[in-house]
């Protein structure tokens, strides 16, 4: 089967499997994870972190967002812009968001833009992602493209709920590899800083 095929049938076969979880259950599921992610060292060392709104079902950030903003640490949301490209921004409180026009929350204009380089660990939503670390996505490449600008030292962990970890997922040239992935019920590690 193409590689193109393959990932067309994950995202339908991950994206349904993920709207049939209640928001109880997602709840749950997000604050198993949020544990075991507050306990990395990179996340502990980490002075300027990137996280995302979740919207569409996917396992929520909602609390590990209010978490960082009480910690001292920069605390920086992705923004698409007008010609569709990631920008990110950084937010002091709930009320430096807003909803786009895919409902999605994101910081508004006037939060102090910030470059890339400066992010030390990058919390990365996906539809799926393998033991390899390879991360399916919406296909519109947006975090592949946000996270080619990000510093080598930059710590990437994929998030998402258990059964989104796949056998195998295709990889192309410009895909990013995850450092490791946050479940419920894991941290999978997959390459060293």
């Amino acid at each position: 089967m193409d590689p193109q095929e393959v990932k067309v049938r994950l995202r339908q076969e991950l994206k349904s499997s993920r709207e049939s979880i209640g928001p109880a259950q997602r709840e749950a599921a997000a604050m198993a994870a949020e544990a075991k992610i507050i306990n990395l060292p990179e996340w502990q060392n980490a002075k300027v972190v990137c996280l995302y709104a979740s919207f569409q079902g996917e396992l929520p950030t909602t609390q590990l967002l209010q978490n960082l903003l009480n910690l001292e640490k920069r605390c920086v949301l992705p923004k698409v812009n007008s010609e569709g490209q990631p920008e990110l921004y950084e937010i002091k409180s709930f009320q430096d968001l807003e909803l786009s026009s895919l409902e999605i929350l994101e910081p508004k204009i006037n939060c102090p833009r910030i470059n890339p380089t400066q992010i030390d660990f990058f919390l990365v939503p996906g539809i799926g992602f393998d033991r390899r670390g390879n991360r399916l996505g919406h296909g519109a490449g947006f975090y592949d493209r946000l996270l080619a600008q990000a510093s080598p030292r930059a710590y990437f962990l994929g998030y998402g709920y258990d059964f989104q970890v796949v056998d195998a997922i295709p990889h192309e040239a410009h895909d990013m590899v995850m450092h490791a992935m946050a479940t419920p019920s894991q941290i999978i590690y997959i390459k060293p800083v």
